[in-house]
C-alpha cells in the first residue's frame, strides 16, 4: 500500500510539473512574440524615414503632371530638373527682364515730356511757372533769375525799374535788358504794310517806345499813347498796362510827347471802325 501511495504522488508531482513547465513554455513564448512584432515595427518604420529627394519643376511640367494626375488619377511622379529645363527657365528670366527696363525707360521718357510741355505752355502763354527748370543764376539788377530745363531756358526779369517780363528760349538765349526803340509813327507804318510780319517781329519783345499822350485811365492804372495822320492812313494805338502806382499818371499830360518801357504781349488788328492797337505789359514811363 506504501509502494502505491508513493507511485501515485510521484504521478502528481510529475503532472504539476508538467503543467508547470507548459505555462512556463507558453509564458516564454507570449514574451517572445511582442519581441518579433517590435521588431517588424522597427523595420517598418525604417522603410518610412528613407528620405524621399523632390526636384524643382518648372511651369510646363507641373502642368503636365497635374493633366495626367486629373485622367489617370495616378501618383505625382517628381520629374528631374534637367539642364535644357534650367535654361528655358534663364531664357524666360532673360526675356522679361529687359521688357521691364524698357517699360520703366519709356515711362520716364514719357514724364519728361509732360513736364517739358507744361513749362513751355505755361511761360510762353501765361508768363507762368517754370515749375520743372533749375534756377542758376540770379542777377544784381532787383531779382532777375535764369532757369535751366532739358533743353531750354527761361530768363525771369524782375528789374526795379526796367524789363520784368518772362523769356523762354534755347540754352543759347542770352540775358539782354537793352530795349529795342522805336517810334510811335514808324510802329503805324510797319502794321499799316504788314500787320502779320509787324506783329511777329515786336510779340514778346521788349521796347521802348516814343509817342503822344493819348489817353489816361488811372483806375485801371492804364495809358495810351500812339500816332495818329490827318488822313487817318497811319495810325496806331499803343495800350500800356503801368507797373508802377497809378498815383504817377496824375503828373502826366495829354498831347505831350511821352516814352514808355515794356514788353509786348499782344495786338489788335485794325477794322473800319477801329484803329490797329499794340498792347504792352510792366510799363514804366517818362514825360
Amino acid at each position: 500500500m506504501k509502494k502505491r501511495k508513493e507511485e501515485f504522488d510521484e504521478e502528481i508531482i510529475l503532472n504539476e510539473t508538467d503543467d508547470i513547465n507548459e505555462i512556463e513554455a507558453d509564458e516564454i513564448i507570449e514574451e517572445k512574440k511582442p519581441k518579433k512584432k517590435k521588431k517588424e515595427k522597427k523595420k517598418k518604420e525604417k522603410k518610412i524615414e528613407e528620405p524621399v529627394i523632390i526636384r524643382e519643376i518648372d511651369d510646363e511640367e507641373a502642368d503636365e503632371i497635374i493633366r495626367k494626375r486629373r485622367e489617370k488619377k495616378d501618383d505625382i511622379i517628381v520629374l528631374e530638373d534637367t539642364k535644357e529645363t534650367k535654361k528655358k527657365r534663364k531664357n524666360k528670366n532673360k526675356k522679361k527682364n529687359p521688357n521691364r527696363l524698357i517699360n520703366i525707360f519709356f515711362i520716364i521718357i514719357v514724364l519728361l515730356i509732360v513736364m517739358v510741355t507744361a513749362d513751355i505752355v505755361l511761360v510762353s502763354k501765361f508768363d507762368k511757372g517754370p515749375f520743372f527748370a533749375i534756377p542758376v543764376k540770379t542777377y544784381d539788377d532787383g531779382g532777375s533769375k535764369e532757369y535751366y530745363g532739358l533743353g531750354y531756358k527761361v530768363i525771369k526779369y524782375k528789374q526795379l525799374q526796367g524789363r520784368r517780363d518772362i523769356v523762354l528760349g534755347s540754352w543759347k538765349l542770352k540775358y539782354n535788358v537793352e530795349p529795342t526803340t522805336v517810334q510811335a509813327i514808324d510802329l503805324a507804318i510797319e502794321f499799316n504794310n504788314n500787320e502779320t510780319e509787324a506783329y511777329k517781329k515786336y510779340y514778346k519783345q521788349f521796347v521802348r517806345i516814343v509817342g503822344t499822350l493819348k489817353d489816361i485811365d488811372t483806375y485801371n492804372n492804364v495809358i495810351v499813347i500812339g500816332y495818329e495822320d490827318e488822313d487817318g492812313k497811319y495810325t496806331i494805338d499803343v495800350r500800356c498796362k503801368m507797373a508802377t502806382d497809378y498815383s504817377y499818371l496824375e503828373e502826366l499830360s495829354l498831347g505831350e510827347e511821352i516814352t514808355v518801357i515794356g514788353s509786348v504781349t499782344k495786338y489788335s488788328y485794325k477794322t473800319e471802325k477801329s484803329m490797329s492797337r499794340l498792347y504792352l505789359d510792366n510799363v514804366f514811363a517818362e514825360q
